[in-house]
């Protein structure tokens, strides 16, 4: 008896964590987790007016959400390094674990014209998205920019989790031209998605109330 226990502790051990997805519109009247250089973080419905980059000469505009009603608005004003806006959080993680993330972005310029959006990350310990840790994205292959032409995906896996970690910051970057000076450039995000190992907990602006959830766990517990 003692030897089967055994052997099924090992297998609990051994068994591999299914992959969890959740997936975020803003249609809770969220905004950010924080972020770095950026203002007027506002949730926003409906066609919306912006500048790009050009100090009141230069303007689009962004038609509505890419998914439901609303969706995620943030600027860079004045234009300054590099801004981020923090959409996504997961906590939980152990080392070697892989997370992979994407978001949409309202972009009219391909790349490598701005402005522009992309995906970005960074390891954090346990106490929130501000306790940074490292980058979790190497030097190359850098993730891609959003494609212009309008809402345009960007999305990335990033490198495993270290000893150091266990959360990860899902990151909107925010890339404008001219890269300083007395600017503004406007910026719309929707729909962010993050897969995850299903012990891991993902978190959104206004907590978990994300669009769509599916678990293989869950799936796979449906057929036991």
């Amino acid at each position: 008896m003692k030897a089967l226990l055994l052997l099924s502790a090992l297998a609990l051990i051994a068994a591999p964590a299914y992959a969890l997805t959740e997936c975020y519109s803003w249609e809770d009247g969220g905004t950010v987790l924080g972020g770095t250089l950026i203002v007027d973080p506002l949730n926003v419905s409906g066609v919306q007016n912006g500048l790009c980059g050009t100090a009141g000469t230069g303007s689009y505009t962004c038609p509505g959400a890419y998914d439901g009603e609303y969706y995620l608005h943030v600027a860079e004003d004045p234009h300054s390094g590099t801004p981020q806006a923090w959409v996504a959080w997961v906590s939980g993680l152990l080392e070697g674990d892989v997370v992979t993330a994407s978001f949409y972005g309202y972009d009219e310029t391909a790349d490598p014209a701005s402005p522009s959006l992309r995906i970005w990350g960074g390891f954090t310990d346990g106490t929130g998205p501000a306790g940074y840790v490292s980058s979790a994205v190497p030097s190359s292959p850098s993730p891609a920019y959003t494609p212009g032409g309008g809402w345009g995906i960007t999305q990335y896996t990033y490198l495993p989790v270290p000893s150091t970690a266990s959360g990860l910051r899902i990151e909107a970057r925010l890339y404008s031209t001219p890269s300083s000076g007395t600017y503004r450039t406007d910026y719309w995000i929707d729909y962010v998605c993050v897969t995850a190992p299903d012990y891991a907990v993902i978190h959104f602006p206004e907590g978990q109330s994300p669009v769509e959830s599916s678990t293989w766990g869950v799936i796979k517990a449906l057929y036991r």
